[in-house]
């Protein structure tokens, strides 16, 4: 009798806790809070924008989770795999303590019987008890109120709890002083544990997979305390540290159209590093920031390469000249790129940066240039344009001109021109080869900069 007294008390210990199902993997995030440590931030510049983020210097990366877990479970003697045992029978303990309805209202009227167990003086607290925990169906709550009974209730004659009488094998314990009077008052609670027994423990199994996920359920209690331990004493560190502005190896790309030609393509690479300096809050991402910052643009340049007849026709004055031939009446002008040459185009911006995180979000940003460094080679370009004049058919006027293009620095230049004039007629036949080494400049397309020089820049949350 006092063997079912000790199962039925050990019963209601596993109960008197809430049993959570646990998610799929063997541990589970969700029962342990910690801060994610970064916020996704965005930058812009013109319409251009890169990713970035705003983190923890030791930020909780799904690596530097792993390995507290890791940690925690290495100090238990533990594996993931005891984890997940844990976990299942856990489950198996839920799964045989579960009451359909007419279980439920057979133990509430059982439940009274209870008060035969309870000094006369204690029965309004005992029925309060009954009552608060009645009104559910659940048997969480159902061993809850039993336990209560047991422990809250009786304390005045049961040293520490009911259970706190009876050592592991169910009897009762050597060291314990109990009375005649409470000795009498165990007779009832056995009384009232042999309902319990007879009510519910329908086999051995069941009571066994109970008592399995109880110490199963006390296990992974310390296992997530301790857990949580390790990540308030990471968090901490993390928070004294501080946290950082990171664009590392960010990069954003764009066509554009370089002299007219389009689908070249330009890709900027962002590099933006800052360090918080101060803040007004211990652990707080708001407070001011310094670092250095670093842009580099790189173009793909094949397009103007190989259209390069069609880019001449935007170069400066050599190009307004080449237009309005075309558009004159009587004249027809063909143009064709007979060397496509090469073109290489590159920038790079660096310096340093500030940026201040308010309260409330808004990011004032600073960037002072130190560096601006442009490079510039186009070689080897080489148009060709044949034109005529139209006549009759015993007068032909026309020619060829060859263009070079070239530069080494933000300015392009047209020279190197070699023309052939011929003129036919009946009285008339005249060819002449010109030929210099003079050139002209032609300015710069601009646009290939327009999202950094004389652009916003901007520093913001993504999510905000």
């Amino acid at each position: 009798m006092m063997k079912k007294l000790w199962i039925l008390l050990l019963f209601l210990a596993i109960v008197s806790q809430p049993l959570n199902t646990y998610a799929a993997s063997n541990v589970d995030l969700s029962r342990v809070k910690f801060s994610s440590g970064s916020e996704p931030l965005v930058f812009t510049f013109g319409n251009l924008k890169v990713d970035g983020v705003v983190e923890q210097v030791h930020p909780f990366t799904e690596e530097e989770i792993n390995k507290l877990v890791q940690k925690t479970l290495k100090s238990m003697n533990l594996s993931e795999d005891d984890i997940e045992k844990a976990n299942r029978e856990v489950e198996k303990a839920k799964r045989a303590s579960e009451f359909t309805k007419e279980d439920y209202e057979r133990v509430k009227k059982n439940m009274l019987t209870t008060l035969s167990a309870v000094p006369a003086g204690k029965v309004p607290s005992v029925l309060a008890n009954i009552t608060r925990y009645m009104n559910s169906s659940s048997w969480d709550d159902i061993g809850t109120a039993s336990a209560e009974v047991l422990e809250n209730s009786m304390k005045d004659w049961v040293k520490e709890t009911a259970s706190g009488f009876l050592n592991e094998a169910g009897q009762l314990g050597k060291n314990v002083s109990v009375s005649h009077k409470a000795a009498e008052r165990l007779l009832s609670i056995e009384k009232f544990c042999q309902m319990m027994v007879d009510e519910h423990a329908r086999t051995k199994q069941k009571w066994k997979d109970i008592a399995d996920g109880a110490n199963a359920k006390r296990l992974l209690n310390e296992f997530y305390y301790k857990l949580q331990r390790e990540i308030e004493s990471y968090k901490r560190e993390s928070d004294e540290i501080g946290w950082q502005i990171n664009f590392s190896d960010a990069a954003v790309g764009r066509n554009f159209t370089f002299y007219g030609v389009d689908s070249n393509y330009q890709t900027w690479f962002v590099d933006i590093r800052m360090g918080q300096m101060s803040t007004n809050e211990f652990g707080s991402v708001a407070g001011s920031y310094e670092g250095i910052f670093s842009m580099s643009a790189e173009h793909e340049m094949s397009n103007f390469e190989l259209r390069a007849h069609e880019a001449i026709l935007n170069m400066g004055e050599v190009g307004t000249a080449i237009r309005k031939m075309k558009e004159t009446p009587g004249y027809t002008v063909n143009l064709k790129t007979v060397s496509p040459g090469s073109a290489y185009i590159s920038r790079t911006i660096s310096g340093t940066c500030t940026a201040v995180i308010k309260e409330n979000g808004e990011i004032i940003l600073s960037l002072e240039e130190e560096k601006d460094e442009t490079s510039v080679i186009i070689s080897e370009m080489e148009v060709e344009m044949d034109y005529s004049l139209a006549g009759s058919q015993i007068f032909k006027a026309g020619g060829k001109i060859d263009f070079q293009i070239w530069a080494n620095k933000e300015e392009i230049e047209i020279g190197g021109v070699n023309a052939n004039i011929f003129l036919e007629s009946p009285d008339v036949d005249f060819s002449h080869d010109i030929s210099g080494s003079g050139s002209v400049k032609v300015g710069w397309d601009k646009e290939i900069w327009k999202h950094w020089d004389d652009a916003e820049k901007k520093l913001e949350y993504a999510n905000r």
